[in-house]
């Protein structure tokens, strides 16, 4: 089963195995009756679905819902037990690695030295070692790993994961990581741009959702992640979001990829203001530094930052107009910029129609430092627990008699 299969909701009908575990899993049902009401079918025949899925030991019943009146009703709720989820977040100077357990609980995140500069085939080695040595360290059984899910700071095909044109990766363009994770693991792996990552990380943490939503990653370069009536929003081939290659008033102070005089990316991104102060005398080497000089008040970086975040708040007023989003969330390392930021927002509102900037929330991160990770784990989550995988692990198990619960998981994942 391909990536694009299992996201296409065809693939599951209402009331299926997989349709009733989508229902568990969100929170809308819980019990074996609210599932009856909810879907409208036979008490014997949700029982005997949900039976499916206890054999899977993908749910479990635990204590007694609020009565309805009679007797009171088992609480159906994921068995975040039966397995987890790699998830990892590489940036220009960082890369974090992360477990998460099924219902989405993050069990492990940790900074790890992989030099992605050595190209895609050692770090895919260096990225699979440390997530290994990540499971050990937390007593978990690798048998029992689901999944994997990669960002990175590029633009992503979808869904073919393969890397294209990565502005400060060359070595990097074509890179097909699903491809080289398959010489360590038989288990889904996806690639995805690290903007659309802290977008996906950002729709429901806080305790509220958000169906309307841009998260910018103002990091080494800038991107944005784009979620449209609930949903990512990647585009005919997965560059939906790719704002920084926009053309804007100023100088470029690095070479892009993309040809376009003066783009967004060269001007006013964390690596083009590096080089600009390193032109100056200043000694900085990564966006955190830069963030950091702008805390000791120098006028001088202090202007610049204002600088970028005018040219950056002035193409994304463009778009919020265009897509009239509810959240602008800002994160990455330069989002701790308060120059920065508030020169995003004066931009932003100054420019923005009355309509769209009455109800716009323009805010930080809620989690900046891990949103990659928790993103890659909600991405992964939804590929390997869709409605379609779980149809085939239960036809796989209705041909697999005599199979205990828990090596059916770990066979099946």
């Amino acid at each position: 089963m391909t990536r694009a299969e299992i996201f296409r909701e065809s693939e599951y009908a209402p009331g299926s195995v997989g349709d009733i575990f989508r229902l568990i899993r969100s929170g809308a049902a819980t019990s074996r009756s609210a599932l009856a009401r909810q879907i409208g079918m036979a008490p014997s025949t949700i029982s005997l679905r949900i039976d499916s899925l206890i054999r899977l030991g993908l749910i479990s019943e635990a204590g007694d819902e609020q009565s309805r009146g009679g007797r009171r009703a088992r609480a159906l709720e994921v068995a975040t037990t039966a397995g987890f989820v790699g998830a990892m977040d590489v940036g220009a100077h960082h890369v974090q690695v992360g477990i998460a357990d099924l219902g989405g609980r993050m069990l492990a995140i940790e900074d790890v030295p992989v030099a992605i500069e050595d190209g895609p085939a050692p770090a895919a080695e260096a990225l699979w070692a440390a997530l290994q040595n990540l499971i050990v360290a937390h007593d978990l059984d690798e048998a029992h790993l689901r999944g994997v899910a990669i960002g990175l700071p590029a633009p992503i095909e979808y869904p073919s994961g393969r890397v294209v044109l990565p502005s400060f990766m060359p070595s990097w363009h074509n890179a097909d990581l699903p491809g080289l994770f398959a010489e360590f693991t038989s288990i889904p792996v996806l690639v995805e741009n690290d903007a659309n990552l802290i977008a996906l990380a950002e729709q429901t943490m806080g305790g509220h959702s958000s169906d309307q939503l841009l998260a910018v990653k103002l990091g080494t370069r800038i991107g944005c992640g784009i979620i449209s009536d609930g949903r990512l929003h990647r585009g005919a081939g997965g560059a939906a979001g790719e704002i920084s290659h926009t053309a804007v008033q100023g100088t470029s102070t690095i070479s892009c990829v993309c040809g376009t005089p003066n783009c967004l990316e060269s001007v006013a991104s964390g690596g083009a203001i590096v080089s600009r102060l390193s032109q100056l005398g200043y000694s900085v080497q990564t966006a955190a530094d830069v963030v950091e000089l702008g805390r000791g008040g120098d006028a001088q970086v202090v202007d610049i930052l204002r600088s970028a975040g005018t040219s950056i708040g002035g193409v994304l007023a463009s778009i919020v107009n265009f897509f009239n989003p509810r959240d602008v969330i800002l994160g990455g390392a330069m989002s701790a910029s308060a120059p920065l930021v508030a020169a995003i927002r004066a931009e932003l509102f100054q420019r923005c129609l009355p309509l769209v900037g009455n109800d716009l929330d323009v805010r930080a991160a809620r989690s900046p430092g891990d949103a990659g990770v928790r993103g890659a784990a909600h991405l992964v989550l939804e590929e390997v627990l869709a409605p379609a995988r779980i149809e085939q692990l239960v036809r796989e198990l209705d041909d697999t008699p005599d199979t205990a619960p828990s090596d059916t998981t770990a066979q099946t994942a």
